[in-house]
């Protein structure tokens, strides 16, 4: 749906409506708008699955609150003990392509951001990074994917297939290893704890802080380089 099916459906508004709304509305905006409408109807497809393919109450994906105090403090203990390996391994990876002279690439979403001048679509932006995108995520990725893979593989095995899938998702050499790093540590905190909320947090404060460290270079640190 985030490769084809968004640029067919911009496509078929324009043929049936006349309608550009990349150029009505802009292309943040848009892809923003669709790639929630997307993750809403994806997790509302992984509830029907579980429901009723499986006849699973949705806890089996980890939605659940019971321990969700000491789920946020295990996450952030990690999350702080693993955040200079995912800092180390940015260095590493850039340090290493500039070596054989490439340029490393960054995101989409970060380019977007750098270049968005809109105030309302930036906040849109930070909200889908900071929220939408470390619920649907997490949801996908350990509450679904590890939880079925776990059905024939070992913890470990789990747990590094689910951080694998989760950096491969992004499509970026550049970040892989970070995000490699940072989704072993969210699909291990899925297996130690049971419940998502260990890992959305985490995933809510990595977001966060790329956000802040973005923006902040955007209208701060930019215009004194």
């Amino acid at each position: 749906m985030m490769l084809a099916g968004i640029p067919v459906f911009i496509k078929i508004v324009k043929q049936i409506f006349g309608l550009d709304l990349v150029e009505t509305f802009g292309q943040n905006t848009i892809l923003l708008s669709l790639s929630l409408v997307v993750n809403i109807l994806t997790c509302l497809y992984i509830f029907n699955i579980v429901r009723t393919g499986y006849s699973l109450p949705v806890v089996s994906l980890g939605l659940t609150i019971r321990n969700w105090k000491s789920d946020i403090k295990t996450g952030l203990k990690h999350y702080l003990i693993v955040l200079p390996v995912i800092i180390a391994a940015g260095f590493i990876v850039d340090f290493v392509l500039r070596a054989f002279g490439m340029e490393p690439e960054q995101q989409d979403i970060i380019n977007n951001i750098l270049s968005e001048d809109s105030l309302g679509v930036l906040a849109f932006m930070v909200f889908f990074g900071m929220l939408a995108a470390p619920i649907v995520e997490e949801l996908l990725f350990r509450g679904f994917l590890q939880s079925a893979v776990r059905i024939t593989c070992d913890k470990m095995q789990t747990v590094l297939i689910s951080g694998f899938v989760f950096a491969l998702i992004h499509w970026n050499a550049h970040v892989f290893l970070q995000i490699f790093v940072l989704g072993l540590l969210l699909a291990y905190l899925f297996e130690i704890t049971g419940s998502l909320i260990a890992p959305i947090t985490v995933h809510i404060c990595h977001n966060t802080i790329t956000l802040a460290f973005l923006i902040s270079y955007k209208h701060i640190l930019k215009s004194h380089v």
